[in-house]
């Protein structure tokens, strides 16, 4: 049975400094961000696995987009996987 390779992390920290969420949307503002990037300057960093974007996007899949995350019941965000308590609430607060 081969083995089979984790996906390679890839940190936001990793990225070019211009590529940066929090640096693209200080230089060009938030119409330049996708919605997933604007998450990640809200929850700040990622889980084992997941960048900050990444975590975003999969938020954004799992509850239909930015309505849907809105709309979800703090007690189903903070189950989430990478949320608690404080990263629900800043996502509920925004």
């Amino acid at each position: 049975m081969a083995e089979t390779n984790p996906k390679p992390i890839y940190r936001i920290s990793d990225m070019h400094e211009a590529d940066r969420p929090r640096e693209r949307l200080s230089t060009l503002g938030p119409q330049a961000l996708t919605n997933a990037e604007l998450l990640a300057i809200l929850l700040r960093v990622g889980v084992k696995g997941e960048n900050a974007v990444e975590v975003g996007q999969r938020l954004l899949k799992k509850f239909g987009g930015l309505t849907g995350l809105h709309r979800a019941p703090f007690a189903d965000l903070k189950k989430q996987h990478g949320l608690g308590d404080a990263k629900a609430a800043q996502i509920k607060a925004a």
